[in-house]
């Protein structure tokens, strides 16, 4: 690996036995799914709003966003409050992993702008998603 290599840290989940990757920077925690409550007149991957230290979270059903089929996970990954007031229903954490740039190989796909790249984790192609990009496509939605 080269010197000036940036490494990045990755948490590793899983959505229906696929792989996908959120940056470590973007995340505060990851928890059990407790206590939902639910919104009126919100997309339906918008599963309701959790309490996470009387801080309220949208909870957002990632395989229904990303495959239109709802889920029956009971973990989440919290987003920080810095980034938005998210988190997102997932199956299971896998690993958490340190990628290097080189290692990341872009997709260019209008339909999933969410998904920007992916890498090679220990034989397995995981998507890395890109919570700005995600962030945006649920605002977009709530704004029609």
């Amino acid at each position: 690996m080269a010197e000036n290599t940036v490494v990045e840290k990755y948490l590793i989940f899983t959505v229906q036995e696929k792989q996908y990757a959120l940056s470590a920077k973007s995340i505060s925690e990851v928890t059990v799914l407790e206590k939902v409550f639910p919104l009126p007149l919100v997309p339906d991957y918008v599963l309701g709003m959790i309490n996470r230290y009387s801080v309220p979270y949208a909870l957002i059903d990632i395989k229904f966003l990303l495959l239109h089929d709802a889920s029956d996970a009971h973990k989440v990954i919290v987003l920080k409050e810095e980034v938005d007031k998210l988190a997102f229903l997932i199956d299971d954490v896998t690993d958490i992993a340190d990628i290097p740039s080189d290692q990341l190989m872009e997709i260019d796909q209008e339909e999933t702008a969410s998904i920007t790249a992916f890498f090679e984790w220990k034989g397995n192609n995981v998507l890395c998603l890109d919570t700005v990009e995600l962030i945006n496509q649920i605002k977009q939605d709530f704004g029609q």
